[in-house]
């Protein structure tokens, strides 16, 4: 972890209600999928910086990107943020995945698969399978991303206006049996953890999920994103940032 100064790159919009970042950096570390940044708002009247998982990097030219969505005042004030604009980041932050199977399934839903692109460029020797979801074809985002780093992509929208016709969660489960992955890495709301749950209760195969918190330092001091997780020793509270995002599924309390 290092605070640095970015120098934007680009900052454009790519679905409806949904940005991509791309930040240069004099020098980066070695960065994990599922780490986040944080960034300072130039908007002095807001405090505190907003944390956005690392979507993509690359460690040659030393850039890490940011896809996020415009749900608030900041991530609205950051839409502004033009090429050649520096901004303060904090980075890289939090646990990562780092998986030790061949064969990876990742799982993403909505503003979630901005998670998995990162994955795949930090385990290019991985073979992995990307299972995205969106609400309809208009919130669809990094398909093609994905499509040049994975063994193969498959989108499902709730309405059927893209791909499969489903939850993607679903789609994901009925693709296991055949595909039997050493891993399952799965990121978006709480209420798709709890269909994963569901949909693959019996599977052996591990489950890991990064958690969405509402966070206010991102080093863990504030202890505003705790989160419940059950473990060998018992029930006890985690910081997601400091701690995670990364957790087992079956430890997570949902």
């Amino acid at each position: 972890m290092k605070d640095r100064i970015a120098t934007v790159l680009k900052n454009v919009p790519v679905s409806d209600g949904i940005w991509y970042m791309t930040l240069a950096f004099d020098d980066l570390d070695g960065i994990k999928g599922a780490q986040f940044l944080d960034i300072k708002l130039p908007d002095r009247s807001r405090v505190l910086r907003r944390p956005f998982c690392i979507c993509d990097f690359d460690a040659e030219k030393k850039t890490a990107d940011a896809c996020y969505a415009v749900v608030g005042g900041g991530t609205e004030v950051l839409t502004g943020v033009k090429a050649g604009d520096k901004l303060n980041v904090l980075l890289p932050l939090g646990n990562g995945y780092a998986p030790e199977g061949k064969k990876i399934m990742l799982i993403g839903g909505g503003m979630g698969v901005a998670v998995l692109p990162a994955i795949a460029t930090a385990n290019p020797d991985k073979e992995i399978h990307a299972f995205i979801g969106f609400a309809n074809k208009g919130k669809v985002v990094l398909e093609k991303e994905l499509g040049k780093k994975c063994a193969s992509v498959t989108v499902a929208t709730d309405d059927g206006s893209y791909g499969k016709k489903g939850f993607v969660t679903t789609v994901a489960r009925e693709a296991y049996d055949e595909m039997r992955p050493d891993e399952i890495f799965v990121c978006g709301p709480e209420v798709m953890y709890k269909a994963v749950k569901k949909c693959f209760d019996g599977v052996k195969t591990p489950i890991y999920v990064s958690l969405e918190q509402r966070m206010g330092c991102g080093i863990g001091a504030c202890l505003v994103c705790n989160c419940k997780v059950r473990r060998a020793d018992g029930e006890g509270y985690v910081r997601v940032c400091k701690d995670g995002p990364v957790f087992l599924l079956d430890e997570v309390v949902l």
